[in-house]
């Protein structure tokens, strides 16, 4: 990637469904450069736009991270096998303690016993494992590379993506087939335009900006842009797991998911307190957020960083490829969703986050 194509993913990231006029009126330059340029990141899957689901809240499952130990020369196969599985939403192979970090979305407790009692126990390479459930997600943020946007500024408006708050109901509308059968294509492909989700959906273009719209108001989708951080200059992928004074857990959460470089924050049951994600350019700027961002935060009481070596999965999105597991995993959850009453048409509430034309204005 040049300097451009690197400018156009960070636009993208913030907002994935931008209409290539939207991007190109950010970075002051021509349409017709930003779309050629565009498309072929998108083509090339450099860059890939995604519609993505809260699990719990569309009733697919919670989120667990497992922490794996493996044999010594089996952890590509130990990682490339769990790849495979629909129910994997992230996989890194990482340094440290263990060799690989998995989130799975499972839909109860009983089904995650059987996953760790009997089907990782059954894969050949494991050694063993340390379970973290899931209490809250803080923040799930796709924005780190904003930075190479500032000097030209950003007009608020045209930003989708980031960690948006979802007031936390009991009974949140419920999902329909439609509904699912929407994020299941956008799980694929996040820039589909409206006509072509109506066309596949069979209902009218009309319809589908209302649900769509709904589905993100209501926090059940949200969009991602996936792109390797290396590509744009960012050289440093972490996950940190802390141990935290429980009175200071929120306080604590709160900080570090207002700081741009921290990609994800949940607290956490079981090894740590706290799991973040956090994206940085260089092994300086881990000694800075080590010492004076986690250093400077009062409840802090370990930390343990796990470098991430390689990426195999992200957003149910494999490494490399075209989309695998999300789709699946969508229709496999529908399932589980479908104990929801159809609630019909949810009030739409603005517009959705749609380009009129894939990769057009």
């Amino acid at each position: 990637m040049d300097a451009l194509d690197r400018r156009i993913a960070a636009a993208l990231q913030l907002n994935g469904r931008a209409t290539w006029r939207e991007v190109a009126r950010v970075l002051d330059t021509s349409e017709s450069t930003v779309a050629r340029r565009g498309r072929q990141l998108l083509e090339s899957g450099l860059v890939r736009v995604t519609g993505q689901p809260d699990a719990a809240r569309a009733g697919l499952g919670n989120p667990v991270l497992v922490q794996l130990n493996c044999v010594a020369g089996m952890t590509k196969r130990v990682a490339t096998e769990l790849a495979a599985r629909a129910d994997v939403r992230f996989l890194a192979v990482v340094t440290g303690s263990y060799e690989v970090l998995v989130e799975l979305i499972v839909p109860s407790k009983a089904r995650l016993a059987h996953v760790l009692t009997d089907e990782l126990a059954g894969i050949e390479g494991i050694t063993g494992t340390t379970t973290d459930v899931v209490m809250r997600t803080f923040k799930t943020s796709y924005d780190w590379s904003r930075e190479l946007l500032d000097e030209h500024g950003v007009d608020p408006s045209f930003v989708r993506q980031g960690p948006v708050p979802v007031p936390r109901v009991s009974d949140p509308p419920a999902l329909d087939e439609s509904d699912l059968r929407l994020m299941q294509l956008l799980s694929d492909d996040g820039r589909r335009t409206f006509s072509d989700l109506a066309q596949d959906v069979g209902i009218s273009e009309s319809m589908v900006r209302r649900r769509v719209s709904a589905l993100v108001d209501n926090g059940y989708l949200f969009f991602a842009t996936l792109v390797d951080p290396q590509a744009l200059g960012f050289e440093v992928e972490v996950f940190v797991m802390l141990r935290v004074a429980l009175g200071e857990l929120e306080r604590v959460a709160t900080a570090l998911a207002a700081r741009r470089e921290v990609r994800y924050v949940s607290a956490t049951s079981g090894f740590s307190d706290l799991a973040c994600e956090v994206i940085l350019r260089s092994p300086d700027d881990l000694y800075d957020f080590t010492t004076k961002v986690l250093g400077g935060l009062e409840g802090v009481q370990r930390s343990v960083i796990a470098h991430e070596l390689a990426t195999y999965k992200r957003a149910y999105m494999h490494a490399g490829s075209a989309a695998l597991g999300g789709g699946r995993r969508l229709a496999q959850g529908a399932r589980v969703a479908g104990s929801n009453r159809p609630g019909g048409d949810s009030p739409a509430r603005g517009d959705a986050n749609g380009a009129r034309e894939r990769g057009g204005s």
